[in-house]
């Protein structure tokens, strides 16, 4: 590792262990274009493992901050990353660290307060009862759901249905006659099934 990117060392444990678990942070070296430190991996990535990025187009940036932008992890989880250059005295770029954050604990947070906050609205009968158009407003809020989760409607595990179908419990759902019927034809799933899960929620 370059002399002068040691002392960002700690500057990268320092930023994760504040935000241990759900921050990663790398550390890049320019010259040898390899990661020479790792804190809070997430991403699989190794000490020794060749940098992503091409240094040609580091050296075409304009800033040193590049970011926040949205990226994926190999997992599949939702991540928020900003990365910086590091330079020398003579401002030559000689590293870059990279900061990868998981959103889904905000993503989280934003659901269960969404979750309080509609506590009273869910307590009423939806309006979409008053609508003949109860199945576009399921679907509707299905939809709403899978995208929040990045998930696909065709792609879901039982695990993730259970979690939908308690999503739907929340949002008032099952306060419409006969969506349990069209909810079994949509998800491939029984009415015992849908029973089970919700009287395991009370």
């Amino acid at each position: 590792m370059n002399k002068q990117l040691e002392t960002f060392t700690p500057l990268c444990d320092a930023i994760g262990k504040l935000f241990y678990p759900n921050v990663e942070v790398v550390l890049h070296d320019l010259e040898t274009q390899k990661l020479v430190h790792i804190v809070n991996a997430f991403s699989k990535r190794e000490i020794g493992d060749k940098m992503i990025n091409d240094v040609k187009d580091i050296n075409s940036l304009k800033e040193d901050i590049v970011g926040p932008y949205n990226k994926t992890n190999i997992d599949g989880k939702k991540l928020k990353t900003v990365s910086t250059i590091l330079r020398d005295t003579n401002k030559k770029a000689i590293g870059i660290i990279c900061i990868n954050f998981k959103i889904e604990v905000f993503e989280t947070m934003y659901d269960s307060l969404k979750m309080l906050l509609n506590i009273e609205e869910n307590e009423e009968q939806p309006q979409a009862l008053f609508s003949q158009d109860w199945k576009e407003h399921t679907h509707s809020t299905i939809n709403k759901y899978l995208e929040i989760n990045d998930l696909i409607l065709e792609e879901l595990k039982i695990k993730e249905k259970k979690e939908l179908i308690i999503y739907l419990n929340n949002e008032g759902i099952f306060s419409i006659r006969n969506v349990v019927t069209y909810l079994c034809e949509v998800l491939d799933i029984s009415r015992a099934t849908i029973y089970k899960w919700l009287k395991e929620i009370k």
